[in-house]
């Protein structure tokens, strides 16, 4: 990140001031970014003197450039929420800052809040999609069919594969009548268990019988 020339904190009685546009009152604060490079990475740091408005552009900028390029790297993944939450206390010190007064030099634009920027919205959508796809499955309720003695199915898979589904015992569409497991004969199919409403062996026997 480039900022204008150093200039450093010109003090007078108790006052700082911003190193960038010279006006009072700064804090002494340190900014961390980080730029994961694949295999390697790279910390970058903005230290100084800063008023509310430059402290609030520096920390923003760099901020937004860490949720964009923090990632790209194995031990970055690791690196960036780190150095994330070291930056917490130098916002927190520019945030408690007054609205600065006299400016030499032009401040820095602040420009948007971080969260309202692109990259943090591109990392807030990816975490809202990995969330979704954890939690969402758990939440459908499960439409696994369950059976009784008496029931008739039809296959909707090939046997051995079994995709069962419920079916009127007058319909066309029934191929299969169900019974205990211990009537299974010649080429009825032994029904998996997580299709019994009781947990008791099934036997599909064809309609044909």
């Amino acid at each position: 990140m480039s900022t204008p020339p150093h200039h450093p904190p010109v003090p007078f009685g108790s006052a700082v001031y911003c190193r960038i546009c010279g006006a009072t009152p700064a804090a002494h604060v340190v900014v961390r970014g980080h730029r994961g490079l694949v295999i390697t990475l790279r910390f970058l740091t903005e230290e100084g003197a800063f008023c509310r408005t430059c402290g609030t552009a520096v920390y923003r900028k760099l901020t937004s450039d860490t949720l964009w390029r923090g990632w790209w790297g194995l031990l970055s993944v690791f690196a960036t929420p780190v150095t994330m939450l070291m930056n917490i206390g130098a916002r927190s010190r520019i945030r408690a800052l007054p609205h600065p007064v006299g400016h030499p030099r032009p401040p820095l634009s602040p420009g948007r809040r971080v969260l309202a920027r692109p990259p943090a919205l591109v990392v807030m959508a990816v975490l809202v999609l990995a969330l979704a796809t954890v939690t969402v499955p758990r939440l459908i309720p499960d439409t696994q069919p369950t059976f009784t003695a008496g029931d008739c199915v039809r296959n909707n898979a090939t046997w051995p594969d079994q995709d069962l589904e419920e079916v009127g015992c007058s319909s066309p569409e029934a191929e299969f009548w169900i019974s205990e497991g211990d009537r299974c004969w010649g080429m009825d199919w032994l029904l998996h268990l997580e299709y019994s409403a009781e947990e008791k062996a099934l036997c599909a026997h064809p309609m044909s019988k």
